[in-house]
């Protein structure tokens, strides 16, 4: 990766990152969208990165990755399929939803089962320098993709917590173009959050009033 490089301002910048950072921009303004072509570009940006946190020997962010490359094609198997079925987590069209309550303590669950896992599996193959953050981070995004896959707006909600997790990480890791691409992120999710919710709300049955008065018979 240093052959494919070009100096900025006096730093060393990957080009291959900066190309994988201007794909994981575009993913996410479609995905603001609410774009169903967000889904290719989240199949492009997770080649990049399983390259670039390979040579950085970030191997948790790697598998992370992976499973971004996994998690994109069955999004795309769910916003394209337009399946219409009574199950309410089974997406029709592509407006956002309102997540079922019921799922909350279950999605809760698993986010912290996945982070103690994912931070002891870390601990044990010796990357503990923060480690906890890594495993709160990747567990997080686990659901979130999981969740953005149904199309439920409060996605919007894990993402709010990784990303200024990741923008620390890829400073720290000197991965200045990432660290930029999750500078947008961090604007883009609060921003994402506000129009998912307004666009689910929009989309919801008007309640019908039972006692309202039924017009007169001729």
């Amino acid at each position: 990766m240093d052959n494919l490089s070009f100096s900025f301002m006096g730093t060393s910048v990957s080009l291959v990152e900066s190309i994988g950072a201007v794909v994981g921009i575009v993913y996410l303004i479609l995905e603001y969208r609410a774009n169903r072509w967000l889904w290719l570009f989240g199949a492009l940006m997770p080649l990049f990165y399983i390259f670039i946190f390979l040579q950085q020997k970030l191997y948790a962010n790697m598998a992370l990755n992976v499973y971004y490359l996994g998690a994109s094609v069955y999004g795309a198997w769910c916003w394209w399929g337009r399946r219409e079925t009574t199950d309410d987590t089974t997406l029709v069209d592509n407006t956002p939803v309102a997540m079922p309550g019921r799922l909350w303590w279950v999605l809760a669950a698993v986010a912290t089962g996945l982070t103690l896992l994912i931070t002891v599996a870390l601990h044990l193959l010796g990357e503990s320098h923060m480690a906890w953050l890594d495993g709160l981070t990747a567990a997080l995004s686990i659901v979130g993709m999981w969740m953005m896959a149904k199309k439920y707006y409060q996605q919007w909600l894990c993402w709010i917590v990784v990303e200024p997790i990741m923008l620390l990480l890829s400073l720290l890791s000197g991965l200045y173009p990432t660290a930029l691409m999750y500078v947008v992120y961090c604007v883009i999710a609060v921003l994402g959050y506000r129009r998912w919710r307004q666009l689910a709300l929009q989309a919801q049955p008007v309640p019908v009033d039972k006692h309202e008065s039924k017009p007169a018979q001729p």
